[in-house]
C-alpha cells in the first residue's frame, strides 16, 4: 500500500503551516495589547507593564526572553484572563522555537479557560483549536511507540472534529489534512479502525467535488484509501485518472498494473472471462507504460514475458523472452533460459525447446541444471540415450539451482536400465543411495531390486552358458588316409 504523504513529510509540512499562521496572529496579539481589546476583559497592572517590554524582545527575536519576562510575571490569578492571555503567547513563542509538543498544554488550558469564561473571540479559539489538531497529529507521527501514536491521533481528530464542525466551508487543505490523520488513526496495524478510514474517503470524496481541479494529494489519499478498503476496482480507476493527468509517474503504472493483476487473480474462480479481461489490462497498461519510456528494465520486460505467458499466450511470451535475452532488454542468466524451454514445452514446440537449453548450455557450460532439463526432455521424447548423456553430463557439472544431486543419479540409474546397461544403472543407484532423500524415496529399493535381478539373470545365464559349454564333447579328429 502506498500513501502520498509520509509521516516525515506531514511533520514539516504541519510545522511550516503552523510557523506561518503564528508569525500573522503573534503580531496582531501583540498590537491588540494596547488597547484595541473587543473582549470586554483588561489584564492587570503588573500584565500590561510586561507586555510594554516584550515589543523590543520580539523585534530581536529574543524568544526565551519573552518567556522569561511572561514566566516572571507576578500575581497571575488562577482562571483570569491575564493567565489565558499569557497561555496563549508563551505557546506562539514555543512555536516560533519549534518546540511544538511544549505549545500543546498551554493552549490546551487556553481553550478551557476559554470556554469556561468566555475569554477570546470565537475565530481565535477555532484557530487556537486547528493549530491543536495538527500538533497532536504532528506529535502522532512523530512517535514509533503505537500505543502513543494512536491516542495522540485520536486527539487530533477530536480536535479536527470541533474545527469542522464550526468551519461551514473548510479549505481543501484542511479537509485533506483531517482525512490524512484519519487514515494514520484507521489504519494502525495493531488497533484498526474501519470507521475512521470510512470517515476518511467520505471527506476526500467530499473534497474533490468542492473544487473545479482537484489537487492530485486528493486522488493519491483517495487511492491510499481505497486500497486500505481493498476496493482494486475504485483504485484502478483512479489511477487511470491519475496516469491520464501525470503520465510521466512510473509509480502509478507498476501501481496500475498491480491492480489489474490482483483484480485478475480475485476473479479467477468466479468469472474465468473477467479474470482474462483484468489480465489483457494488466499486459496493455505495461505496454502503455513502457511506449512512454517506463518499465523498460530487464526486471519490467521479465514481468511483461510473465504476463504473456499466464494469459497462455506462449508464442507471444516466449518470442519476447527469447528475443529479449538476445538483445539485453532481458537479463541471459540460466533460470531465464530454463524458463523458456520449459515454455516451448507447454506449447508443444518440443524442437525449440531442446534447442534454446543446447544453446544456453553452451553459454552456462557449468550449470547442471540446464543439462538436467535436457535430459527430461528427451525422456519425455523417448530418446533414451540422448537423455542418459544429459543426465551423466549434469553430474559432472553439479551447480544445482533447485535439483537434488539425488535425483540426478537416479535419472542416470533409470536412464541406463531403460538401455539395458544394468551395470552403469547399479553403479548409479549406489551413488543415489549415499544421499539422505535415498532413505525416503521409495521408488529406489524397486529399482535397485529389479536391476540387481536382471544381474544376477545375466551371470546364471552366463555361467550355464560356460558350463554346457565345458561339459560338451570334443570334436572327433578327421582320420587321415594311409
Amino acid at each position: 500500500m502506498t500513501f502520498p504523504l509520509s509521516h516525515s513529510a506531514f511533520r514539516s509540512a504541519r510545522i511550516a503551516g503552523i510557523a506561518a499562521a503564528f508569525a500573522l496572529s503573534a503580531s496582531l496579539a501583540f498590537a491588540q495589547q494596547g488597547g484595541a481589546q473587543k473582549q470586554p476583559f483588561s489584564v492587570g497592572e503588573k500584565t500590561s507593564e510586561a507586555l510594554t517590554k516584550l515589543k523590543p524582545l520580539q523585534e530581536s527575536q529574543n524568544w526565551d526572553g519573552m518567556i522569561a519576562l511572561l514566566d516572571a510575571i507576578p500575581g497571575i490569578k488562577p482562571d483570569s484572563y491575564d493567565q489565558a492571555l499569557i497561555l496563549d503567547m508563551k505557546a506562539k513563542l514555543f512555536i516560533q522555537k519549534n518546540q511544538l509538543n511544549k505549545a500543546i498544554e498551554p493552549w490546551e488550558k487556553v481553550v478551557q479557560l476559554a470556554e469556561t469564561h468566555g475569554y477570546f473571540e470565537k475565530k481565535q479559539i477555532l484557530d487556537i483549536v486547528t493549530f491543536l489538531a495538527q500538533l497532536y497529529a504532528q506529535e502522532g507521527t512523530s512517535s514509533k511507540d503505537p500505543v502513543v501514536q494512536q491516542r495522540n491521533f485520536g486527539k487530533a481528530v477530536t480536535y479536527f472534529k470541533r474545527v469542522m464542525e464550526n468551519t461551514p466551508k473548510p479549505t481543501p487543505e484542511l479537509m485533506m489534512t483531517y482525512a490524512s490523520i484519519l487514515y494514520y488513526k484507521g489504519a494502525s496495524p495493531t488497533n484498526p479502525d474501519p470507521a475512521a478510514i470510512k470517515e476518511a474517503r467520505e471527506i476526500v470524496e467530499k473534497g474533490l467535488l468542492s473544487t473545479i481541479r482537484p489537487k492530485e494529494g486528493f486522488y493519491q489519499l483517495l487511492l491510499t484509501l481505497q486500497q486500505s478498503q481493498n476496493d482494486l476496482a475504485g483504485s484502478a480507476e483512479v489511477l487511470e485518472l491519475l496516469l491520464k493527468q501525470s503520465p510521466a509517474k512510473k509509480d502509478y503504472w507498476q501501481l496500475l498494473m498491480a491492480s489489474y493483476l490482483q483484480l485478475s487473480e480475485k476473479a479467477k474462480d468466479k468469472d474465468p472471462q473477467l479474470s482474462k479481461d483484468y489480465l489483457t489490462r494488466a499486459i496493455v497498461t505495461c505496454e502503455r507504460a513502457q511506449a512512454l519510456g517506463h518499465l523498460g528494465t530487464p526486471k519490467d520486460n521479465m514481468n511483461l514475458v510473465s504476463l504473456y505467458l499466464m494469459a497462455n499466450q506462449f508464442t507471444k511470451g516466449t518470442e519476447l523472452l527469447y528475443n529479449g535475452m538476445k538483445s539485453g532488454k532481458i537479463e541471459s542468466e540460466p533460470n531465464n533460459w530454463r524458463v523458456l524451454g520449459r515454455y516451448y514445452l507447454e506449447a508443444d514446440l518440443n524442437t525449440q525447446a531442446l534447442a534454446v537449453l543446447a544453446e544456453a548450455a553452451k553459454l552456462f557450460p557449468k550449470n547442471g541444471e540446464i543439462e538436467v532439463q535436457l535430459a527430461q526432455i528427451n525422456l519425455q521424447m523417448e530418446r533414451p540415450r540422448d537423455a542418459l548423456r544429459h543426465a551423466k553430463a549434469a553430474a559432472a557439472k553439479g551447480n544445482f539451482e533447485s535439483t537434488k544431486p539425488f535425483s540426478v543419479h537416479y535419472l542416470i540409474a533409470y536412464t541406463s536400465y531403460e538401455l539395458g546397461e544394468i551395470d552403469e544403472s547399479l553403479a548409479a543407484l549406489t551413488i543415489a543411495e549415499k544421499f539422505p532423500e535415498a532413505a525416503k524415496d521409495g521408488q529406489l529399493p524397486r529399482l535397485k531390486g529389479v536391476v540387481i535381478e536382471a544381474i544376477n539373470e545375466r551371470n546364471a545365464a552366463k555361467e550355464a552358458k560356460e558350463g554346457k559349454d565345458k561339459k560338451a564333447p570334443a570334436p572327433k579328429q578327421p582320420v587321415k588316409k594311409a
